[in-house]
């Protein structure tokens, strides 16, 4: 093994914010850093990232805890972080996600020998409710003590004022937890100790009230009527829906009735109704009126510009282009309009799309640039979008869309030896999956 040269403390400090904006982005870079520089303290990074969800879309990326304990066994400090870490579980916090994060780290602990994570995590669970505790730990507690912890569960959420308890109805988690202990008659066991603990009969009486979660059937899929189209747009809301696989059943001369219908209205809110129908199938007519309306100056009518957008997205024109071009020079984040380049896309784009990425200055403008980016080069593959997609992976942190970039890099064979050795530790676990896959056909090829 190479041996390091010491680095000065600028160095040290430098190093530490790259590997806390891999920690942000959830990508594998902050483990290889680790690796490769073993005199620098990242403990304190590590900690910062374990106390907040860092994910884009928290509730649907979920927590960071495996990809966390990875970082914290590797650490200098591996002790240090797992105290302190499970003393900050016992405090009030005000962040869900992050609390959710700390009790699911609890759990890593648990399962790798540390049996003090359950201590902390029976402590905290017990302060649920009180003095601006919220309820959490739930699903560790049952990985950690099974029937029992369920009953704990049932006990809490039983001792509720009845108005509050029917929020904490979860019969899902108890049916689930059933399924996965077959041995156990879980409803029996709630029943005999709710004989004689009226907090568990309580949640019991709750859950039970509950309906079971039945299996999804899928409807036969029919084409929507002209009388649909006008019910949905006459809803007094401002926003809609359209199905495309019902939208994609329509026969030619509805969808045309329809568009005779949208160059009639006036009302704005209907016409952007209208266009959100028209960005889920190609508007049958000259494309001027909603080339118009797509130009507007964003003010009052972002939802309508928006949609008018995604509406040009079907149709190739030197006006298309230009408008985009026009938006991009004078807007500094403009993901509404990047979908103009879906039929419009030139060679050499690739750069200014990289452009518009590097000078946007939060996750936020990135994570909505990402959007347009990707659609733009699932309709116009091939190796360019290599920079403006590598462009987003090193500057967005949403797994979901990371996931996305790494499929896109890889089919147009673009996917680069750095990012593939990241993608071995990244927070996602498909990427992790991509990876191993990738990594395993090249041993094949060689062997």
């Amino acid at each position: 093994m190479k041996k390091e040269l010491s680095l000065s403390a600028d160095q040290h400090k430098s190093l530490q914010e790259y590997f806390f904006h891999s920690l942000t982005l959830g990508t594998g870079k902050a483990m290889l850093l680790m690796r490769e520089h073993p005199q620098t303290d990242f403990s304190r990074q590590i900690l910062a990232a374990a106390l907040k969800n860092l994910a884009y879309d928290k509730q649907c990326e979920g927590s960071r805890a495996a990809y966390l304990y990875r970082l914290i066994k590797k650490s200098r400090h591996k002790d240090w972080l797992i105290k302190t870490i499970l003393e900050k579980l016992l405090l009030k916090k005000p962040d869900d996600y992050g609390t959710d994060q700390l009790c699911e780290l609890a759990l890593c602990f648990y399962h790798d020998g540390i049996l003090a994570a359950k201590d902390t995590l029976l402590e905290r669970f017990d302060k649920s409710f009180t003095d601006g505790y919220e309820l959490c730990g739930k699903d560790e507690l049952l990985s950690m003590t099974g029937i029992a912890g369920l009953l704990r569960i049932a006990e809490k959420i039983g001792q509720l004022p009845e108005d509050v308890r029917s929020d904490y109805a979860d019969r899902w988690r108890v049916d689930d937890f059933q399924k996965a202990h077959p041995a156990i008659d879980v409803y029996g066991e709630l029943k005999k100790a709710g004989n004689t603990n009226i907090a568990i009969h309580n949640y019991l009486d709750l859950i039970l009230a509950e309906e079971q979660r039945k299996r999804y059937r899928r409807s036969k899929i029919t084409p929507y009527s002209i009388q649909d189209i006008e019910d949905v747009i006459s809803e007094d809301t401002r926003f809609c829906h359209f199905w495309r696989s019902r939208v994609e059943l329509m026969n030619e001369a509805d969808i045309a009735h329809v568009a005779h219908r949208f160059l009639e209205e006036k009302d704005s809110i209907r016409q952007t109704k209208y266009l959100r129908f028209f960005s889920q199938t190609k508007y049958p007519f000259d494309y001027s009126a909603i080339l118009r309306l797509a130009g507007k100056r964003k003010i009052r009518d972002s939802r309508l510009i928006s949609n008018a957008v995604k509406a040009l997205g079907y149709f190739k024109g030197d006006d298309i282009r230009a408008l985009a071009l026009k938006k991009f020079s004078s807007v500094k984040t403009p993901s509404e309009y990047l979908e103009l380049l879906i039929s419009n896309y030139q060679a050499g784009d690739a750069d200014m799309l990289t452009e518009l990425i590097l000078r946007s200055d939060d996750f936020h403008h990135v994570h909505d640039l990402a959007y347009g980016v990707i659609a733009i080069y699932r309709a116009n593959p091939g190796p360019d979008c290599k920079a403006p997609l590598e462009a987003l992976y090193h500057h967005m942190n949403c797994s979901i869309h990371r996931l996305d970039l790494v499929e896109m890099l890889e089919e147009n064979d673009v996917l680069s030896d750095e990012i593939l050795k990241e993608m071995a530790f990244d927070s996602e676990e498909r990427i992790r999956a991509i990876s191993r896959r990738i990594n395993k056909a090249k041993k094949q090829a060689v062997s």
